[in-house]
């Protein structure tokens, strides 16, 4: 720590406060690190919880699902109702929708709940088997048996009734008839008790009987008293119901032996095994919710602990950092600031030298021994300096002189100019008239061109000339009433294409009024030009004082213009919509130097297809010195001369 320490001390304070920004920084990161770290976690934990959540809410549905269609199942199997298979049929739907969402939640039961629904699959194919084997049973116990056993009991009735008519005669014959109608009784009893209580013991019985009728029908058709065609058509029927009452009792022996299996077997079984992992599902979701609220505690604490830490760090390193610049950088600063202070009212002072020390305050101690030794070069300097401000006032004299004659010869170059100018232009519009007949079409276009040309170099002049004139213009204040003046600039200007051009309650001030107009000028003029809204244009004037200054804007909604153009327009013959013909480039560069002469301001808003607005500010009060000597300048000869 102490190396450390010595190793800071020694640094620049530069370094020194670069090095403690940069413990900030990183110990912000760290806590900013960490707290994300510990909130990731959380959140984290909170989705697992959540997930574990959800998947229990699913697992629990399916439990309750489950536990119904095992009661629905049971009930129908011991009542058979129709109502309690349709029941069962829709849990079987429901639970295996539900179970294929389940599937998505949580990748560890998946494997289970695809067992679930292997089980839920077979136990649906044997409860359908086991319905229609019970379906089977009941048509043939309710339905064809009884149509049978009433069958054999007519034909039996039929036999005895031939019989009867001789009765002493067929007496052995009716015995034997009573023996096998008696064994065919006994048959139908053990069946039917069979149907009642599912023994194997009574559907055997039943088939001992059924037999022995058989029999003793069989040794009556050989017997050789019964030879009669009436008697043997009459015991072939008995003997072919009784075999047809034991093929469906038979049949419906196998459906119930089949139904009894599907229901306490196999469907048992299949229930069985459903609930169960139903169960360890529901076991297993419990166990997994414990576990994320545990990793969701031990996150919680574990965020805490490191937030906790890093505060720590933070105050501690703090209070090191914030020790040391003390140390190092305050009080030396404070007696510097002290030192600086006397040397700046002019004192000179002998400075000692601060020993052991190589950083910045050690040159700004240096610093303060040579300011010391210039407080002694600055009396001689401040004389020289007044000779040098009466030279310097001189120069600036003829500077200028000499600007007032570059602005004569600009002024007298574009007057000269426009001489030769016009002849070009009348020998050409001669040239026209004389020749009109004789020149090609070629020709005269190019003398219609020519004559362009002349007229475009005349207004360039002319815009030359009154841009040389901005300050020499008669600046008398008077007072000017804003909405006549408005009024006659828009009544002045081409406005062909019926733009509306609207103000409202211009104040009446005292000011110089041709620089004022045609400052409006080239503004509403340049509004009305560049607006493409043929009836739908509108161009607004709007003036407001405000500290002493008048600010002027001009509104319209044509076609705007680019903000990489705002500075550009005002430069000297600068078009930036070269679709409008007409103009040199020279009004707003005008407008503004009207503005600039007289300490005002002026700028544009616009952007493409939104209008443009410019403004401009405007003295309430001109300067009557600077008025007069501009009138001065109105009055010079070179000015006045005729164009």
């Amino acid at each position: 720590m102490n190396a450390m320490l010595a190793r800071f001390v020694g640094q620049t304070l530069r370094q020194r406060i670069y090095l403690a920004s940069a413990c900030f920084v990183l110990l912000c990161v760290t806590s900013a690190w960490i707290g994300i770290t510990g909130q990731s976690a959380l959140l984290k934990s909170f989705a697992e919880y959540q997930r574990a959540e959800n998947t229990s809410v699913a697992i629990e549905s399916i439990d309750r699902k489950v536990q119904e269609l095992k009661s629905r199942s049971e009930r129908y199997l011991l009542t058979g109702a129709s109502a309690q298979y349709r029941a069962a049929l829709s849990l079987q739907d429901g639970l295996a929708a539900e179970i294929e969402r389940a599937k998505g939640n949580n990748p560890a039961i998946q494997d289970t709940l695809n067992q679930m629904e292997g089980h839920l699959d077979v136990l649906n194919s044997q409860m359908k088997l086991a319905a229609e084997e019970r379906e089977i049973r009941s048509r043939l116990v309710q339905v064809e048996l009884p149509e049978k056993a009433e069958r054999v009991r007519v034909a039996f009735n039929e036999l005895r009734a031939e019989w009867m008519e001789t009765p002493v005669e067929k007496e052995p014959q009716i015995r034997k008839h009573g023996g096998s109608r008696g064994a065919y009784v006994s048959a139908h009893r053990s069946l039917l008790e069979y149907f009642n209580h599912p023994k194997s013991e009574s559907f055997d019985l039943a088939t001992q009987h059924l037999e022995r009728s058989r029999l003793i029908c069989k040794e009556l058709k050989d017997d050789p008293e019964n030879q009669e065609d009436d008697v043997q058509q009459l015991i072939e029927e008995i003997l072919a119901s009784l075999a047809e009452f034991q093929r469906v009792g038979t049949r419906a022996f196998q459906a119930t032996r089949g139904y009894m299996v599907y229901s306490n077997v196999v469907m048992a079984g299949e229930i069985s095994e459903f609930s169960y992992q139903s169960s360890q599902l529901k076991t297993y979701v419990q166990e997994q919710k414990a576990l994320n609220q545990r990793n969701r505690e031990a996150s919680f604490k574990r965020s805490q602990y490191l937030a906790a830490g890093a505060a720590i760090g933070a105050v501690l390193l703090a209070i090191l950092l914030a020790t040391t610049l003390s140390m190092a950088v305050v009080g030396p600063i404070g007696r510097l600031t002290e030192m600086f202070r006397r040397l700046a009212a002019g004192e000179t002072m002998a400075i000692a030298d601060e020993s052991g020390r190589t950083d910045e305050i050690a040159q700004m101690i240096n610093a303060a021994r040579v300011f010391s030794d210039k407080n002694q070069e600055t009396n001689q300097l401040l004389k020289r300096s007044e000779s040098l401000s009466e030279e310097l006032a001189k120069k600036a004299d003829a500077l200028v002189e000499s600007n007032r004659e570059l602005d004569n010869f600009a002024y007298i170059a574009s007057h000269d100019l426009k001489s030769p100018l016009r002849g070009i232009q009348h020998l050409a519009s001669w040239v026209q008239e004389d020749c009109e007949d004789i020149l090609p079409e070629t020709s005269q276009t190019h003398l219609a061109h020519m004559q362009s040309r002349v007229r475009s170099m005349e207004c360039l002049l002319d815009d030359l000339l009154n841009y040389s004139r901005v300050g020499r213009l008669d600046t008398r204040p008077e007072m000017v009433d804003s909405d006549e003046l408005v009024s006659s600039i828009v009544e002045m200007a081409d406005n062909s294409d019926g733009c509306r051009v609207t103000w409202d309650s211009l104040p009446t001030l005292s000011t110089a009024r041709t620089p004022l107009k045609q400052v409006l000028l080239n503004l509403i003029t340049n509004a009305i030009k560049y607006n493409d809204k043929g009836l739908d244009g509108h161009v607004d004037v709007r003036c407001c004082e405000k500290d002493g200054w008048y600010k002027w804007e001009v509104s319209d909604n044509g076609i705007g213009i680019e903000p990489r153009f705002h500075e550009k327009v005002f430069q000297m013959y600068q078009r930036v919509a070269p679709e409008v013909s007409e103009g040199s480039g020279m009004g707003l560069a005008i407008a503004k130097k009207h503005v600039e002469h007289y300490g005002g301001e002026i700028g544009i808003q616009s952007s493409p297809g939104e209008g443009t607005t410019f403004w401009f500010t405007w003295p309430v009060q001109i300067d009557t010195v600077k008025a007069s000597s501009n009138g001065a300048l109105a009055a010079d000869p070179i000015a006045n001369v005729p164009t």
